[in-house]
């Protein structure tokens, strides 16, 4: 294995996009935070961090497929170059600008987003055209473990950055972190298109995503075992971007704490916890324990983790409210894997080769619409009747799940001994 390494890192063209993508990861996530606590900080209004979310979202629904479809057509090279110089300038200028205006983070958020939907499928193509096949397995799994670090140190770092150097300098050092991934993948080859780029072809692409969201939609809502896991997997997504929109409002509320910190003592600990679920969930699997029962174990995890939350939390001394809630987040962060990875896997297996794609494909643009509501009425719910009430509500959503599954489990997961 450590051999398979060694190769990657001696191909200097999968080196220039990796550190691209550190870079990218790192800064999407600092951004993120920082933006979201400084709107919660000039509004104090959640709805005002819940549309934050949505400005990031839009774009994914209304350029994702377009942006998809773009990758195959063009030069993916000239894509990077360009995204990360445009988003590198689109940070830098806010940074020198007015930063008082509130209107103007909802820009920043969906600009970036709308880079970010061309830059992605572009860097993804990119991996398997530098690396050999018999490298590609190790280098996905550097890509993904750079995705879940990279959020880990972003989160925990970026409130730290905010504390000791500024708001401002600390766009600045985001701005600097996207030029230095634009200098990185100048030294990528060109990547042009082998087949001449048409307009029809382009539009024939873009007709065809939106075929295969509707051939899938229809077989997943035909196969009750398809369509039972997926929703698990989008209601997790679901309960994530909620969380972390209202991740300023439960800071203040129930624990009371500086909002410059919440990422690190919050949000952290939820990566921490994902990363430990996903080495250990597929030890469970391997050793046969059944998948249905992984998930019922921790769906009802979850609900007492959240009616942990909302009941102790903020009701005792604040350095036990703190303790106790980074147990809970991190407990939380393992129970999300421990629903994700065997309903993802028990979606891999049931799935026919033919429809994997548009199950698969089109899973974070379906999740991506599914979300808006959800995200925008947490926001109001925060409003109006506080965070507490928000974590309580989502403990009896998710004891309702499990009584759900735990009822009618042969149409979530099949009973078989594999299952």
């Amino acid at each position: 294995m450590t051999a398979d390494y060694v190769k990657l890192f001696k191909n200097f063209n999968f080196l220039y996009i990796w550190s691209s993508q550190i870079l990218s990861q790192l800064t999407i996530n600092i951004l993120n935070f920082l933006i979201l606590i400084k709107l919660f900080q000039e509004t104090s209004s959640p709805i005002a961090t819940a549309m934050l979310w949505v400005s990031i979202a839009i774009p994914a629904i209304i350029v994702g497929p377009f942006a998809s479809a773009s990758v195959d057509l063009f030069d993916k090279k000239k894509i990077l170059i360009i995204t990360n110089l445009l988003q590198a300038i689109t940070i830098f200028v806010y940074a020198i600008g007015n930063l008082s205006s509130i209107f103007l983070l909802y820009i920043i958020a969906f600009t970036y987003s709308l880079l970010n939907q061309f830059y992605v499928p572009a860097e993804l193509a990119t991996i398997p055209t530098v690396v050999k096949t018999e490298s590609l397995s190790f280098a996905n799994g550097l890509f993904l473990f750079t995705q879940q670090g990279s959020m880990i140190v972003g989160f925990a770092v970026a409130g730290l950055l905010k504390n000791f150097i500024g708001f401002r300098s600390s766009i600045i050092v985001c701005s600097l972190y996207l030029f230095l991934a634009f200098l990185s993948v100048l030294k990528l080859p060109s990547m042009r298109p082998k087949v001449k780029i048409r307009f029809k072809g382009f539009e024939d692409a873009f007709a065809e995503f939106f075929l295969n969201i509707a051939k899938g939609y229809k077989f997943i809502r035909g196969n009750p075992k398809i369509f039972m896991p997926l929703s698990l997997l989008i209601g997790i997504q679901i309960i994530v971007a909620v969380m972390a929109v209202n991740t300023p409002i439960i800071a203040k509320q129930l624990i009371n704490i500086s909002l410059d910190f919440a990422a690190a003592l919050l949000i952290v600990p939820a990566g921490v916890g994902a990363l430990v679920g996903s080495l250990i969930i597929p030890r469970m699997i391997k050793k046969g324990v059944r998948k249905i029962r992984i998930i019922k174990f921790f769906l009802i995890t979850i609900a007492i983790s959240f009616f942990i939350l909302s009941a102790f939390v903020g009701s005792v001394s604040q350095i036990i409210s703190l303790g106790l809630t980074m147990i809970l987040i991190f407990t939380l962060g393992v129970s999300f894997m421990g629903i994700n990875i065997p309903a993802q896997t028990f979606l891999q297996e049931k799935t026919p080769g033919g429809y994997r794609g548009r199950v698969f494909g089109n899973f974070w643009f379906l999740t991506t619409i599914a979300n808006i509501i959800p995200v925008i009425m947490s926001g109001l719910v925060s409003e109006l009747f506080g965070a507490r009430f928000l974590v309580f509500l989502i403990f009896a959503i998710f004891t309702i799940v499990y009584f759900y599954v735990n009822n009618y489990s042969t149409g979530l997961i099949g009973n078989g001994a594999k299952n």
